[in-house]
């Protein structure tokens, strides 16, 4: 009688440890990207002037994405092409609501602003450094996310490329407007 006591009681005791293992886990707070793909237009104004791009954002993690941005008119004085690495954390008070930043590189062409008072050729295509930050908001019924940033170039590449020529104009303030897919 003992022995099936023991049994008995080493066996519910197994099994309440067992049932405990399972209350203890702790489930992580699944964190997901707004959406993982994201095609739209950006609207910028800055000392270049007023800019309209091309921009793609592509989730490759929860908080974590690759953004592509591309002006439209080469022929403007100043015209950007970057891809950027975003981080995009989730706010503890909104979960459409997104702040962002991001750094990335780009090639960035500058026309000379007075060819016929300064030497050299009339335009200057140099690698820079592309640093992004700003918020997005994803709409929850509408496949629409709405962005405002604030994105500017550093780190000039280029020994042909003079002084004088400012590669701090293509810093702008913009506006976006992107479709969405789940």
């Amino acid at each position: 009688m003992k022995k099936i006591l023991l049994i008995l009681t080493f066996s519910l005791s197994f099994v309440g440890a067992a049932q405990a293992q399972d209350s203890l886990q702790v489930q992580p707070q699944q964190v997901s990207a707004p959406y993982k793909l994201a095609v739209g237009m950006r609207y910028a104004t800055g000392p270049a002037g007023l800019a309209l791009g091309i921009t793609a954002k592509y989730f490759i993690r929860e908080q974590a994405a690759l953004e592509a941005y591309s002006d439209l008119n080469p022929e403007a004085r100043q015209f950007l092409s970057s891809i950027s690495y975003v981080w995009q954390p989730k706010l503890t008070t909104s979960s459409r609501l997104r702040p962002y930043a991001g750094v990335g590189i780009g090639l960035l062409h500058t026309k000379n602003p007075a060819p016929m008072y300064f030497d050299g050729p009339s335009s200057y295509t140099n690698p820079v450094g592309v640093f992004s930050f700003g918020a997005e908001y994803a709409f929850k019924k509408l496949p629409l996310a709405i962005s405002l940033d604030y994105r500017s170039t550093f780190l000039r590449y280029g020994r042909s490329t003079p002084a004088y020529v400012n590669h701090y104009r293509a810093s702008n303030l913009g506006i976006g407007l992107k479709y969405t897919f789940r």
